[in-house]
């Protein structure tokens, strides 16, 4: 049975990503941060991993897009799960009780409505969502409440006292990424995404990124998310996190990763995988 872990409590919403990215025959390994995942990996502690990546509302993880650069494991899979928040308290706990809010600051981002309709109720950041219905069971605090999914308020025994509360009910996604050791076969048969990273070799030259996106614009190779970060050793230098769909194996797609080498410092794959599929949350 495969360990795979994710980050935070038993209840997460990474919890359920690890289930619909690497089946349900697994063992799921909670971890307190996403480096801790990264480097279980590395080490051969845990056989993979399930990461968030983006959110439809609140966008990107940043530090997974930094740790992606880090350890450059492969990505071979990824899902886009619909994220619906519910805000939980201790049993008996009433709405005009709380003072105080836990939740992940994503959770918290895709829930700033909420807060605006109630200005008394403070937004307190805390590492996980699930892990903030954990420790509001844990502290007993009827003036503390939890944004979480509606599995964790019942895993942890408290009450849902609103659910649907994500500033968009519906349209909130998540795309998670499945990150492991060793690179699986390139898939034959479905529609194809690559993810990239690469380094302009002369970012200050007017156009240089314009030129490297080229390489796909002029072969209609559809580009479906760009990101830069800031590269960690060069101040204002940036390492770009590139998807597109395409299948490595095809010419045109060889051809524009040769073009996109010549404008490049380095470029390097970190996966070509099916492109994911929607799902709810499940456990």
């Amino acid at each position: 049975m495969k360990k795979i872990a994710f980050q935070g409590r038993r209840g997460a919403y990474s919890e359920s990503a690890a289930y619909h990215l690497f089946g349900n025959d697994i063992e799921v390994v909670p971890m307190d941060t996403f480096a801790e995942i990264f480097q279980s990996i590395e080490t051969g502690v845990v056989d993979g991993g399930a990461i968030p990546i983006e959110n439809s509302t609140a966008g990107s993880i940043y530090d997974n897009y930094d740790l992606l650069y880090k350890w450059r494991l492969p990505i071979v899979a990824e899902v886009k799960l619909q994220i619906s928040h519910s805000l939980c308290a201790l049993p008996g706990v009433k709405l005009a009780d709380l003072k105080k809010v836990l939740s992940h600051p994503q959770g918290l981002a895709q829930c700033s409505r909420f807060f605006g309709r109630n200005p008394g109720i403070e937004s307190i950041a805390f590492y996980d969502t699930a892990g903030s219905a954990e420790e509001v069971a844990k502290r007993g605090d009827k003036a503390l409440g939890a944004i979480a999914s509606s599995y964790a308020a019942k895993f942890y025994g408290l009450d849902i006292l609103e659910e649907g509360i994500e500033n968009l009910p519906g349209v909130n996604f998540t795309r998670f990424y499945a990150i492991q050791k060793i690179a699986k076969d390139l898939p034959t048969q479905g529609k194809i995404k690559t993810t990239l990273l690469f380094m302009l070799s002369d970012s200050g030259k007017s156009g240089a990124l314009y030129a490297a996106l080229g390489c796909f614009a002029k072969r209609n190779l559809n580009l479906t998310r760009i990101e830069s970060r800031p590269h960690p050793d060069r101040p204002w230098e940036y390492i770009f996190h590139l998807s597109f769909e395409g299948n490595p194996r095809e010419p045109v797609v060889i051809d524009a990763l040769k073009e996109l080498q010549s404008y490049c410092d380095f470029v390097y794959r970190l996966g070509s995988f099916v492109e994911g599929t929607t799902e709810k949350l499940s456990y």
